[in-house]
């Protein structure tokens, strides 16, 4: 429960603001979105004109610095020789300079080297600046540059001379691109070594003389002030380089770097000579509106046009219509809400008493309660629905109660036919269902179904329909039969069934009313689930099953050489069961077995050897002596090549010292030889293929008393576990170690536990080996036959202890409480030599020693296990007679497996189906 609840009027008067203040937010956000859009539209089109202006101010200047250049080329200038001819010209060039304010300079470059330089520096020495190197005299002479300085009225007010040789027009880049073209040529900008700024250079050839006029890009910042942009934007001109040739920016808040970092990152976004408008925004979080133009500068080089203007400055008018309309909806809400308040209390009055009603209706409390009126029409409308709703829920409890003491199908189907029947006034209601185990299952109340309305027809239709189905049918009898079908659904949305009610249509008739129909759904609803209930508890003992099932097949997929001994066992149990069951005579003549018995079986089949779940596999599988997680004659082959080299190196050492070289190799030769014949020995004692004598066990222990040099430390790169089972201090380096490795350290101790003790709870009677394993390698490589050591042997024997134990500890029902009993006494023998609890064929059912005979011989007889070749059936047989002879196994249990040929049943070894 929420710790504060309001009454109803309070939220739907403040709703009823909200709507308002949603409204008018609405209203101001589309403004204020359609004035971006309006100002952003503007925006681009000003970018569009300032592009344009800017292009065509470009292109004016470029063309009068053109016709100004072809009046000066074709000025006698060229001629002149000297520093007095030169100086004739000086109003001519200072007038072409004062022409044209974006032109920096005037140049001239002779063939012979004479240079002459006019430009203008505007400070109060005089606002011209006058270079000129003459070869007067002696041409061999070095020359001297004059720098004159000359106020507006042409008078000279000073003169110096420098070095001529930073004058030297030839060496220059624009002198040696006219010289060598018939054409104008435009140098890229560069840095003017007169100003010491970025400027661009036109020049051209007139027979041996170079004309030259230098434009400083700085004056091209002046022609970026004249476009109009919003406050705070910069405008700039890069080449291709992104290099920038000028910039303007317009007075405003904005922040100068912000507009470089963001035109920066703008050129980095769009290629060269892309159009087109980015929002970006700098390190501040100020955004801001970027636009790119591509334009045609000095000499038809290629620039582009950026503008940054910061969005604030673009939006503003948007922004103060925003503020505007915000201001207006806030008061127009204050204004409205005492309105609002006085409407909800009006509304709500009439639901806080239907909200009394339904709170007794809760408690389950039917009694009839005063009517309830409104001026809404929906609040009568749910008063209605409430008093319709008490008796709903009356009838459905009393419906539930029936459904609920239903004990099976039968049952359920009986007591929904009958209510829907009494709740709808019609004259049949048939409900079916499909039950999985017997099939389809029909009950009906009241008048017979009438032949011609195809009950199973109409009954797919409902079942194909997502709700109720109401269907007008032409009778014989009655021309219109009104049919109105419900399925039977469960709530995940499986169909079970379908509930139908038959009636002649009439004004009157309760399949044409709503609530009837709502009344039906729910009551089909509830039978559903009912039928589901029953379902589930068929479909509880499957899904055991499966389980069960599923565990057994995980256990045999843990060895590649066990897969499928679970199914394989339970086969043929259950055939030796029949064939002990069919006896007329003897022992097993009473031996029977009910549906419990025989389910009883197939389980205690499955898991007969889940404590296998425990048992580690390179124990189970284990195919040489030396084998754990994996083959260790690896490392036993080492240790022989390392005493094979210390063979070789004695040799040459020998050899090295004076020795006899013959002798010295046949020594080597003959323990090498030596090695090989031990090595191979060992080899075939780690296959355990056959038994070893006292001449093989005794070779091993002399094999075993040879010893290699160790100069590493073996306590390097082990586990915790590993080092507890080494000496505290270790042996100096280099070690003597035994060519074969037995020491303390491969014995692995057992932990201390309870489960052999005398008096355990479970009756095990046991041997326990002293140690958990031994991985000593001379004591794996003396097992007499086969593969496994006592300690393993012991360890796979243990997996029925867990067994035992994990079954035990199941909640076995009352019906399968003898589970444990029958699977785990496969390895118990008839004489009580067997393990684990030594038990004689008195302390073990029937069914136990069946389970044991099937294990025997699926074990005989299953594909081939890592230390043994598979069995024929012929030769398990033979075997199994010896032990039944041995009384390991019941021998009538198989003599019946003889005489009925029960192996028949199983399926081939490594067929797992």
């Amino acid at each position: 429960m929420l710790p504060w609840r309001l009454p109803l009027h309070i939220p739907v008067a403040v709703l009823f603001s909200l709507l308002i203040l949603g409204v008018g937010t609405a209203i101001t956000l589309y403004h204020f979105s359609e004035t971006r859009r309006l100002l952003d539209a503007a925006n681009d089109q000003l970018f569009q004109g300032i592009t344009a202006e800017v292009e065509r101010t470009l292109g004016d200047a470029d063309r009068a610095v053109k016709r100004g250049f072809v009046l000066l080329t074709g000025s006698p200038l060229a001629e002149a020789t000297t520093f007095a001819e030169r100086l004739r010209f000086l109003p001519e060039l200072t007038g072409f300079l004062e022409a044209d304010p974006v032109i920096d300079s005037v140049m001239i470059g002779y063939g012979d080297g004479d240079f002459l330089l006019v430009r203008r520096v505007g400070d109060d020495r005089g606002p011209w600046e006058v270079v000129d190197v003459s070869r007067e005299g002696d041409v061999d002479e070095e020359p001297v540059a004059i720098v004159s300085r000359f106020d507006a009225a042409l008078r000279l007010v000073d003169a110096s001379t420098q070095p001529s040789a930073r004058y030297e027009p030839r060496l220059s880049n624009w002198y040696r691109l006219a010289a060598a073209s018939d054409s104008l040529i435009v140098t890229p900008p560069q840095i003017l070594p007169q100003t010491r700024q970025t400027g661009i250079t036109f020049a051209r050839r007139s027979g041996a003389e170079v004309f030259a006029v230098n434009v400083g890009l700085h004056n091209l910042s002046q022609l970026l002030a004249r476009p109009a942009t919003p406050p705070g934007s910069r405008l700039q001109l890069v080449d291709r380089r992104h290099a920038p040739v000028a910039s303007r920016d317009t007075p405003g808040d904005a922040d100068g770097e912000g507009s470089a970092e963001v035109i920066t990152s703008a050129l980095r976004t769009h290629p060269t000579g892309h159009t087109g408008s980015l929002q970006l925004e700098d390190a501040g979080g100020r955004a801001w509106r970027v636009s790119t133009a591509p334009l045609t500068g000095f000499g038809e080089q290629h620039w582009t046009l950026v503008i940054a203007s910061p969005e604030a400055a673009i939006f503003a008018e948007a922004d103060r219509q925003r503020r505007h309309a915000v201001r207006f909806t806030v008061i127009a809400v204050l204004l409205c809400f005492p309105l609002a308040w006085g409407l909800s209390r009006l509304l709500t009055t009439p639901l806080h008493r239907l909200a009394h009603v339904a709170h007794a209706l809760s408690a389950l409390q039917f009694q009839p309660q005063p009517e309830t009126r409104s001026v809404i029409l929906e609040v009568d409308q749910l008063a209605l629905a409430i008093t319709l709703m008490r008796s709903a829920i009356s009838r459905f409890l009393e419906m539930g109660r029936d459904l609920g003491a239903a004990r099976d199908v039968g049952g359920v189907l009986d007591d929904v036919a009958a209510c829907a029947r009494e709740v709808a006034g019609a004259r049949l209601s048939v409900v079916e269902v499909i039950d999985e185990a017997e099939g389809p299952l029909r009950r009906a109340a009241g008048d017979a179904m009438p032949p011609a309305l195809a009950a199973d027809r109409l009954a797919r239709c409902i079942l194909e329909a997502d709700g109720p189905a109401s269907l007008i049918a032409a009778t014989p009898d009655s021309p219109d039969e009104h049919v109105l079908g419900i399925p039977l659904r469960t709530p995940d949305g499986d169909a079970l069934g379908t509930l139908m009610l038959v009636d002649r249509r009439h004004p009157g008739s309760g399949l044409a009313r709503a609530e009837v129909a709502s009344f039906l759904l729910a009551l089909a609803g509830s039978a559903a689930v009912a039928l589901e209930n029953q379902r589930l508890l068929r479909g509880r003992k499957a899904l055991l099953r499966g389980v069960i099932s599923m565990v057994a097949e995980a256990i045999d997929a843990k060895s590649p050489y066990t897969g499928g001994h679970c199914r394989r066992v339970t086969v043929i149990a259950q055939a030796l069961a029949r064939s002990a069951q069919a006896a007329t005579d003897g022992p097993l003549a009473a031996y029977r077995l009910d549906a419990a018995g025989w389910e009883a079986l197939e389980i205690a089949c499955w898991l007969h050897d889940c404590g296998k779940l425990t048992t580690p596999e390179y124990v189970i599988d284990k195919a040489t002596k030396l084998e754990t997680l994996h083959n260790r004659i690896h490392e036993i082959r080492t240790r022989f090549e390392v005493l094979k080299r210390d063979a070789d190196i004695a040799f040459w050492q020998g050899v090295a010292g004076g020795g006899n070289q013959a002798n010295l190799q046949a020594t080597r030769d003959a323990e090498w030889r030596r090695l090989d014949d031990d090595f191979a020995f060992i080899a075939h004692c780690n296959r355990g293929s056959e038994g070893m004598n006292e001449a093989d066990l005794a070779r091993l222990d002399l094999i075993a008393t040879r010893t290699w040099q160790r100069t590493l430390d073996h306590r390097l790169g082990l586990s915790n576990a590993e080092l507890a089972r080494l000496p505290d201090t270790p042996a100096p380096l280099p070690a003597t170690e035994p060519l074969l490795a037995d020491g303390p350290d491969k014995v692995i101790p057992r932990a201390n536990d309870n489960l052999f003790a005398a008096g355990n709870p479970w009756g095990f009677r046991m041997t326990v080996p002293e140690r958990l394993y031994n991985h000593g390698e001379l004591h794996n490589l003396k097992i007499v036959r086969g593969t496994l050591n006592d300690e393993e042997r012991f360890k796979i024997k243990e997996h029925i202890v867990q067994t035992i134990i994990m079954l035990s500890r199941l909640p076995f029902p009352r019906d399968l409480a003898a589970v444990p009993e029958m699977a785990c006494g496969h390895h118990e023998t008839i004489d009580g030599r067997g393990y684990p609890r030594r038990l004689r064929a008195d302390e073990m059912s029937v069914t136990a020693r069946i389970l044991a005979v099937a294990d025997i011989f699926e074990a005989l007889t299953a594909a081939d296990r890592p230390y043994r070749s598979a069995n024929t059936v012929d030769e398990a047989l033979a075997i199994m007679g010896r032990m039944a002879e041995q009384r390991i196994i019941d021998a009538d249990l198989f003599a019946r497996f003889v005489q009925d040929e029960v192996w028949r049943h199983a399926p081939p070894p490594g067929v797992l189906g």
